[in-house]
């Protein structure tokens, strides 16, 4: 690789290399239950778990766009190629934007550094003067096999009598916890979102963090410091892992019927119609939701550039943007399934793992429907502007 390239020319230099690799081995990832430690190291040594991270922190300094472009790359590949990095490169942002300076520098010290947590606890938590001690699970921990740092939500005590409970990400080196192969979906097996336990781990106040509620560490600079507050953050990661996955059914579907006939009328399938109109309908449909995020993210990233927080309505605009695009992206793919035919149904075809992958992040608490009622309350004014968006 050209060394006087930039890091993000170089990224994308890299890219195609990396998610021919994610696309050739997908089955493997799903029997592994995880993604392979090899090719784990090979997107580290590209940076592709530190896309959003500046340069001189080790990462590569995407701005939210190109981000956008880079997941759904992967994600078009193999889908939990596209959610692991995801998810790691938010993971990764928000802590550069919220952690303290000593876990920032502590963390970002190792080029392997990536981290993994999870909003579903299921934990005792004691503060003490040190920190907090931990003992219980979190599920759903996406990418954790991957990560150096594990942990997840933990609810503490109003700060103030009759405040609300506070809520802080908390992570210990995957060292002290221990890993529980929980993990087999219907689909996107090769996350490996295992659960992590803790046994009477003591987080050290130092690498916790206030979120979704917190803000950036005061003076961080932008642009990075626009990633908090909020869930559309969260939520992008599931946007941007089903337009890949849509993207790569439609074409599956085109591959699957290019050279057949009907057995009837002789005519080509591709030929048919409804096949047509079927197919360019999801084409549309994709095209509209891709250039919803691409909008929302670009908008957002030109408030960072401006020096200024996201607005609220640019927070909703990103969240309706992701949601849309993580449902929408589901039923293209289905569309692509049901226009493929009979041939879609092997077991070892491509069309079918693609199905049963977009079954999974429709699911996802920042992606589900539920998420249409928070922001249309939101705008309608039934609920104040909630840092949950």
């Amino acid at each position: 690789m050209n060394r006087s390239l930039s890091p993000v020319d170089r990224l994308f230099a890299t890219l195609p290399a990396l998610a021919e690799e994610a696309a050739a081995r997908a089955g493997e990832f799903e029997t592994l239950r995880r993604l392979a430690p090899d090719f784990v190291a090979r997107l580290k040594e590209a940076g592709a778990l530190k896309l959003l991270v500046p340069a001189e922190a080790g990462g590569i300094g995407l701005t939210l766009p190109q981000w956008l472009e880079a997941v759904m790359a992967l994600a078009e590949a193999d889908a939990s190629t596209g959610w692991v990095t995801a998810h790691g490169n938010i993971c990764a942002g928000l802590i550069y934007a919220c952690a303290e300076p000593q876990f920032r520098d502590e963390f970002f010290a190792d080029p392997q550094a990536c981290a993994a947590w999870s909003n579903l606890p299921r934990i005792t938590a004691e503060t003490e003067a040190g920190g907090i001690r931990i003992t219980g699970s979190w599920g759903f921990e996406s990418g954790c096999t991957a990560a150096t740092f594990v942990g997840g939500m933990v609810q503490l005590p109003p700060a103030e009598p009759g405040g609300r409970p506070r809520m802080v990400a908390a992570l210990a080196p995957v060292a002290e916890a221990r890993i529980a192969e929980t993990w087999d979906p219907v689909g996107l097996a090769g996350t490996g979102s295992h659960d992590v336990h803790f046994d009477q781990v003591l987080v050290p106040w130092h690498r916790t963090f206030a979120w979704p509620s917190g803000r950036p560490q005061p003076g961080l600079p932008y642009p990075q410091a626009i990633f908090s507050p909020g869930t559309w953050f969260i939520s992008i990661g599931a946007g941007a892992t089903h337009l890949g996955l849509a993207r790569r059914a439609l074409d599956e579907a085109r591959r699957e019927l290019a050279g057949k006939k009907d057995r009837y009328t002789q005519q080509p399938l591709l030929e048919n119609p409804a096949t047509q109109r079927s197919l360019e309908a999801a084409e549309g449909l994709w095209f509209a939701c891709r250039a919803g995020l691409r909008e929302a993210l670009a908008e957002i990233w030109d408030s960072a550039l401006r020096g200024v927080p996201a607005t609220a309505e640019q927070r909703l605009a990103a969240r309706l943007a992701a949601v849309t695009a993580t449902q929408q992206g589901a039923a293209i793919v289905r569309t692509a399934y049901d226009a493929a035919g009979a041939g879609a149904i092997r077991r070892g075809g491509v069309l079918q793992r693609l199905l049963r992958e977009a079954a999974c992040l429709t699911h996802h608490v920042t992606a589900s429907p539920a998420s249409y009622e928070l922001t249309g309350r939101v705008r309608c004014g039934i609920d104040p502007i909630s840092f949950r968006i």
